[in-house]
């Protein structure tokens, strides 16, 4: 009996090792875009009937690289810079040296480098796209001659690094930083956050970090060649290859098809809005035709339509990760259109961001016509810029004619405004793309933007002209009748040649969503919630999300139709004398009892 147990569970066990060795096991490290290659590789093998267990997202380099050897994995994606260095070598910038090397090194390990997969992760330096652009700066040597006054925000590690870290970096370019703000890896997403939002003026990322798509971050050319590259590519244990004969050729489809733009986005999709590797990988699969598209499905995205004049500003960005934050697993990203309204109340867009001049139309008489929808939080401020084209317009009353954004926009609807309550005007609107030489080509006086401050389209039109201060809007009615445009100025050193402040208008800058009319019907606020469209309102929770993602702490303007759940709260109102009948009979009974102790003690004395 004992023998035949025996002999049972060697048959047992030899059937364990015989699943194990028919099944691929992937591999992959625990950060999204080890995870997400981890899984293109699992979805080809089995496309291609290979039995596959996933053993992704195991731990870091030294674990799945020490997994591999043991033959806990069969593959996993790794980085031929990091297999140098894991073997003692030193990084390479040369691409093809540094896999021919460790092609050569791990061999001898029994161990197998695929084909490379297309992109590149090393170290880059990032900054926001407008203030590249204003200061001309496209290359890390671009930064030389202007990095005293400017911050940069990096990562512990990276401050550490021997090679490839701070001090080698200044040293190889020669640059000088005004400030340098480190933080803990922990803490890395961090550094995003202060480039946003102005806190500096550049940080150290890795090349295909989803905030570069999301955020449209412009990554400075490495033109030294300073940093190591670190190329992916598959790499297998050699039974594996013996194993399964066809695995080569399915690692092969990935073999330069994923570029940093690609990988980047797809980083994007699971690290900002929370989509599932699994899915991000399929998907990105189906499109390159490599598996078929069927059984799985991705969310339509949330799209936030905005005027295309308006973007690529910090604003827009801000309003953009408070738009992720609140539609958690969900894509999220901004669509430029005309008429960002006309798109939110099509169902077209979900949110819009607009300026408060969008809220209302002027019909023929020249009167503002509200348009339904209201104000779910508030992004900043955009300033009427208004830039002289021609030397011999030196004041705003020399413009006669005045070249706008497309019909629809916040632009041009702010120039009907202008020229509504100020006589002598003509608009001339244009089309958005390529907006600036269009106006300088367009022989009008002027051009006019309604923008935040930072509007790399006014930056390139200040380059050959000048803001004119808007004077003469308070000496009518503009005032009352045209309520969303509120004097301002524009502070003198905004723009580089800008010697003194600028007299304008202004407008808040907020996210939109469809109105709600009181119905029938039970909507998404609850009974008699219903927007007057097939469009759905959004949700009190969302719109709270949104509201308190933004974080700008600025009120809504009180022209401005605000969503119901973000309006002022009235006090309680004081509680009723008799709130019920319990407490109406014990007053009752307290006025007897004070009645019957007043008679005992005035009745006259019996003797």
């Amino acid at each position: 009996m004992r023998r035949l147990a025996l002999m049972a569970l060697l048959v047992l066990g030899l059937t364990a090792c015989d699943e194990s060795n028919d099944t691929l096991k992937v591999g992959g490290k625990d950060f999204s875009e080890s995870r997400i290659l981890g899984e293109m590789i699992a979805a080809l093998a089995e496309d291609a009937g290979i039995p596959v267990t996933r053993r992704i997202g195991l731990g870091g380099t030294l674990v799945n690289l020490e997994s591999l050897k043991r033959g806990e994995i069969d593959v996993y994606t790794e980085y031929n810079g990091t297999g140098l260095v894991m073997l003692g070598q030193p990084a390479l910038v040369d691409g093809d040296k540094a896999t021919e090397r460790v092609r050569a090194l791990y061999e001898p390990l029994g161990l197998t480098w695929g084909k490379r997969l297309g992109f590149n992760n090393t170290y880059g330096i990032a900054m926001r796209a407008v203030q590249a652009d204003e200061l001309g700066v496209k290359t890390i040597s671009d930064l030389i001659a202007k990095a005293g006054d400017l911050s940069i925000g990096i990562e512990q590690e990276f401050s550490s690094r021997p090679l490839d870290g701070m001090q080698p970096f200044t040293s190889r370019y020669g640059i000088n930083f005004g400030n340098v703000e480190t933080v803990s890896a922990d803490e890395r997403p961090q550094l995003y956050d202060k480039l946003i939002d102005g806190e500096v003026d550049l940080i150290e990322v890795f090349t295909t970090d989803g905030q570069i798509a999301q955020y449209g971050l412009t990554v400075l050319r490495d033109d030294l060649d300073f940093f190591p590259v670190y190329q992916a590519a598959p790499l297998l244990r050699g039974d594996a290859l013996v194993r399964f004969p066809e695995l080569r050729g399915v690692l092969d489809q990935l073999a330069g098809k994923i570029d940093e733009t690609m990988m980047r986005d797809l980083n994007s999709q699971v690290d900002q809005d929370a989509l599932a590797p699994a899915m991000v990988a399929r998907a990105a699969l189906a499109e390159m035709g490599l598996i078929q598209s069927e059984g799985f499905e991705i969310a339509e995205p949330v799209l936030v339509a905005a005027a295309p004049l308006a973007l690529g500003n910090a604003e827009s960005l801000t309003a953009l990760r408070a738009v992720r934050e609140a539609f958690p697993g969900r894509r999220v990203s901004l669509d430029p259109v005309d008429d960002p309204l006309a798109s939110v109340g099509s169902g077209t867009a979900r949110i819009g961001l607009v300026n408060a001049v969008d809220f209302a139309v002027l019909d023929d008489t020249g009167t503002p016509q509200t348009r339904p929808f209201v104000a779910v939080g508030v992004v900043g401020i955009s300033y009427l810029q208004v830039v002289a084209l021609k030397p011999e317009v030196q004041r705003f009353a020399d413009v006669t004619t005045v070249a706008t954004g497309p019909q629809g926009s916040s632009s041009y609807d702010a120039g009907r405004m202008l020229a509504a309550g100020l006589d002598g005007l003509t608009l001339e609107p244009l089309a958005a793309d390529g907006f600036a030489a269009a106006a300088r080509d367009s022989g009008a006086d002027a051009a006019l933007i309604l923008a935040p401050l930072d509007s790399p389209v006014v930056a390139d039109l200040m380059a050959g002209g000048r803001l004119l201060s808007v004077t003469g809007w308070e000496a009518s009615n503009n005032l009352v009748r045209f309520p969303y445009l509120r004097q301002a100025r524009i502070a003198a050193g905004t723009y580089p040649g800008q010697t003194g402040a600028v007299e304008t208008l202004s407008a808040q800058l907020v996210l939109v969503g469809p109105v709600v009319e009181t119905t029938d019907m039970v909507g998404p606020q609850g009974p008699g919630a219903s927007a007057p469209t097939p469009v759905s309102a959004l949700a009190d929770e969302t719109v709270t999300k949104i509201s308190n993602a933004l974080g700008t702490g600025l009120g809504f303007d009180p022209a401005i139709p605000a969503a119901s759940i973000l309006s002022p709260r009235l006090p309680p109102a004081p509680a009723a004398v008799n709130p019920s009948s319990a407490v109406s009979a014990m007053t009752i009974a307290v006025f007897v009892l004070f009645g019957w102790l007043m008679w005992l003690y005035a009745r006259p004395e019996r003797r």
